[in-house]
């Protein structure tokens, strides 16, 4: 029979270590964090051998053997669990931190498309994950799972990328040749070729689901609105009786996105974020009134449309989430020192394009 005094030896040391781990793994978001983990891990261990040491044969020797496999141990064990976490992850489809970093590399075959055949989204896509992670701070979301999502929810634009403003160039925009409603329906199939493009990529599916619900059921205002001036422009437009029944007969539900609505937080975090920097972008003064103001009118449509009826988001977390926006969008369109070299550079190229003339501006 095992001796008694051994067996509460072993238990102590393995229930001391094994809750220290516990304790100082927390999230496991980051590989430092497995390394302190096991750290904390090799100092409960040490502690209990120490202990019964000193309460029983005070044996060095032996003492400073136990310290050592004490240590050994809490080092293997940190290993293992790096390694298990991302194995199992993989094998279960179970999204990890690990691969969550991995994918948020620039180096990722999706992301290196996106810069090179779009660079305009490949920008949006890195400021919608800055506005995001910044939010998800704010309210105790998860800043790395949205920031990763961020980066991939546009990836449909690559099949079609002319369709979409921040890729034109300054060119021709195709939309001005086309009616609201087929502009919409390429505004819609940007999410299906998203969510095709994402698989043929063999990103996670939870990533994927945050595809179709950055836009939710939301409506594309822009084109709705112009469909509603077409209908009503024969009758005299908006402002006559006629011309407003007419702009009422259009269907709304032709200009709303498939959904579905964001089911999570980080989800909803997204949708905030990609409406705020493309309207945030479009402003002419970006100064704090107007971008306090755009982001208010953002966050109060999403949320009068019912678009967070299916997540987690309080209105505490919507003032947080809107004071992190505005924090953010000041530090990203700050007002910058016109150095006099960029003043010539200006003064110049304002030359060349009236034709070299020698007058100067007004």
């Amino acid at each position: 029979m095992a001796d008694p005094g051994n067996q509460l030896e072993y238990a102590t040391y393995i229930l001391v270590g094994g809750m220290a781990g516990i304790i100082a793994i927390r999230r496991g978001d980051r590989l430092q964090v497995f390394v302190q983990a096991g750290l904390a891990v090799a100092v409960a261990n040490v502690l209990v051998v120490s202990t019964f040491a000193l309460l029983g044969l005070h044996d060095t020797q032996g003492l400073l053997e136990l310290v050592a496999a004490s240590i050994a141990s809490a080092a293997g064990s940190a290993i293992a669990a790096v390694g298990t976490f991302a194995v199992l992850g993989s094998l279960f489809g179970i999204m990890t931190v690990f691969q969550l970093l991995e994918l948020a590399n620039p180096s990722q075959p999706l992301l290196r498309r996106l810069l090179v055949e779009t660079p305009g989204t490949y920008h949006h896509s890195l400021m919608v994950g800055n506005l995001a992670e910044r939010a998800a701070e704010a309210i105790g979301a998860d800043p790395l799972l949205t920031r990763v999502a961020a980066y991939y929810h546009d990836v449909g634009k690559l099949a079609n990328p002319l369709a979409f403003i921040e890729n034109q160039s300054g060119g021709d925009n195709v939309h001005d040749e086309l009616e609201p409603e087929d502009s919409a329906q390429i505004l819609k199939q940007h999410v299906a070729d998203g969510i095709d493009v994402a698989y043929q990529g063999h990103l996670p599916k939870a990533l994927i689901a945050f595809i179709p619900q950055h836009h939710g059921t939301a409506i594309m205002s822009f084109f709705y609105a112009k469909a509603r001036e077409e209908a009503a422009a024969p009758y005299g437009g908006l402002a006559t009786e006629e011309g407003r029944r007419a702009a009422d007969a259009v269907d709304q539900r032709r200009y709303r996105h498939a959904g579905p609505k964001p089911q999570s937080r980080e989800a909803a975090l997204l949708m905030l974020a990609d409406g705020v920097e493309a309207s945030v972008r479009s402003l002419a003064s970006r100064d704090e009134p107007a971008i306090r103001s755009m982001v208010a009118r953002i966050i109060l449509e999403r949320l009068e449309d019912g678009q967070f009826d299916e997540c987690d988001l309080t209105l505490r977390d919507l003032n947080r989430i809107q004071e992190a926006f505005v924090s953010q969008l000041l530090g990203m369109y700050h007002q910058r020192v016109a150095y006099p070299q960029s003043k010539v550079v200006e003064l110049e190229s304002r030359r060349a394009a009236g034709g070299g003339g020698g007058g100067t501006p007004a």
